[in-house]
């Protein structure tokens, strides 16, 4: 999931802004202009946009094709074909085009077709089978359950113990955070929350890091109601946006007002992102409220099925070791 997509939401978007990358929306969407940036969106079964409700409110696909499991009203796919599962008007679809209900006012520039057809000129252009891409986008489309697949995401890293080494620094009165640590196997955890409501509050205007190299970084909080307009200094939030989750475990609501850089795990509840605070990774939620885009960073780290022993663990066990071999030769002598 974090490498495939960059916005899964399993409820319904409203948007006035852009997704870079492939986007699956288990209920409806309303506006928003999907996969910015086709040729970087990693390989997928899916389609560039899937959409388990309706499709309205000027929202643009520029490629990769959609999947709608409702009406489409109103819209323009550029790029991609497009299976529609339920009537489609006023729109503009530059593929193949599949209409299960009725077309009304539609532009198409190849073939369509649907159970009947207004105000439209076909010339011939009707499509007589759904084609095998559409299939294939259309089987992926209910092929997983994205809302277990959060909720246990979230669950599993919220089960992680923080890494000792974990340490957030407050300064400036705290409007500087600043998170340290040093990973074991490439892997740092932080258990923020004891400190969640302090970190994210009015008065955090910035966010530092310094994490000796960790390729995968993991935030846990626990707040139900979570918002922060920091920014992240010494452009953090591009550089580190395939290696940070932040993990908002049983959050209701996160709102961000700053460019925000990692994946963001809200499974429970709704992400907003106000006007110019871009995403540097991912949204993963049940809803979303976006006004600034979400750019395509996808997850390049690793995520532990077990908590990962500290360097000072590994050290103690090495020790160990040694101590079981030493009484080991004793008994043989």
């Amino acid at each position: 999931m974090l490498q495939q997509f960059n916005v899964v939401v399993t409820g319904d978007v409203n948007s006035t802004s852009h997704v870079d990358g492939r986007s699956y929306v288990g209920g409806n969407v309303v506006g928003g202009d999907y996969v910015q940036h086709p040729n970087d969106t990693p390989a997928s079964a899916y389609a560039g946009l899937t959409v388990g409700g309706k499709l309205s409110g000027g929202a643009h696909v520029n490629g990769l094709g959609m999947v709608v499991g409702g009406d489409v009203q109103g819209i323009t796919v550029n790029s991609g074909e497009s299976y529609i599962g339920g009537n489609v008007s006023s729109s503009s679809l530059s593929g193949n085009a599949w209409a299960v209900g009725s077309a009304d006012n539609v532009n198409f520039g190849n073939l369509i077709h649907a159970a009947s057809y207004n105000n439209m000129n076909l010339n011939g252009k009707v499509l007589g089978a759904p084609t095998a891409t559409m299939n294939s986008t259309l089987a992926a489309s209910t092929s997983t359950n994205f809302g277990n697949v959060m909720t246990g995401l979230s669950s599993q890293l919220s089960a992680l113990h923080g890494s000792n080494t974990a340490q957030v620094d407050f300064s400036n009165g705290d409007h500087t955070v600043t998170f340290r640590g040093t990973a074991a196997n490439g892997v740092l955890v932080f258990d923020l929350t004891t400190l969640d409501s302090r970190i994210f509050s009015s008065t955090t205007s910035e966010f530092a890091f310094d994490l000796h190299g960790a390729s995968t970084v993991i935030f846990n909080t626990n707040d139900k109601n979570l918002s922060v307009s920091a920014n992240f200094l010494g452009g953090s939030a591009q550089a580190l946006g395939s290696k940070l989750i932040w993990n908002f475990a049983g959050a209701e609501s996160v709102t961000v007002g700053a460019t925000f850089g990692g994946q963001l795990l809200v499974a429970d509840g709704t992400f907003n992102n106000l006007s110019k605070a871009n995403v540097e990774g991912g949204v993963f939620a049940k809803a979303l409220n976006q006004a600034a885009e979400i750019h395509l960073q996808s997850f390049d780290g690793t995520i532990p099925t077990t908590p990962v022993p500290e360097p000072e663990t590994y050290a103690m066990l090495l020790a160990g070791l040694g101590l079981v071999g030493a009484l080991a030769r004793r008994r043989k002598q």
